[in-house]
């Protein structure tokens, strides 16, 4: 069993690699962009906002986290997905293992080797990595 340490709240917070952050760096910019603009806005004219209804935020927040509630089950489906399909491939690697126990050393020895390689370069390949 690996057991890794437990990543700290920082860590977390400033964690690039693999995260969606880079992707939606720019849009986040204009809305804090828009945000500071509406907020200025209102501290030079306090009345400008409270002709808006609130309705049409409330409908586009509704429709927006049902869109992020089907969007996370996907997400997290295709994740469970490949936990079960990587399982099942370490569960077959040692039973291969365990079959070519009456092999001779030398011959078991570069199977085995071969079944490691694979799951490395797999590994690397759905990552994006190079795999050597």
């Amino acid at each position: 069993m690996i057991v890794r340490s437990q990543p700290s709240f920082q860590d977390i917070i400033f964690t690039v690699h693999g995260s969606i952050l880079p992707r939606i760096a720019r849009r986040l910019a204009a809305i804090a962009i828009v945000s500071v603009i509406a907020i200025l806005a209102a501290q030079a004219h306090p009345g400008i906002f409270a002709r808006i209804s609130t309705i049409p935020f409330t409908l586009i927040g509704i429709a927006l986290s049902i869109f992020m509630s089907f969007r996370n089950n996907a997400c997290y489906a295709r994740w469970w997905e490949g936990r079960q399909l990587w399982g099942e491939l370490i569960i077959s690697a040692r039973s291969f293992a365990r079959e070519t126990s009456l092999l001779p050393d030398e011959d078991r020895r570069a199977l085995l080797h071969s079944i490691c390689g694979f799951a490395c370069g797999l590994t690397a390949r759905l990552r994006g990595e190079d795999g050597v």
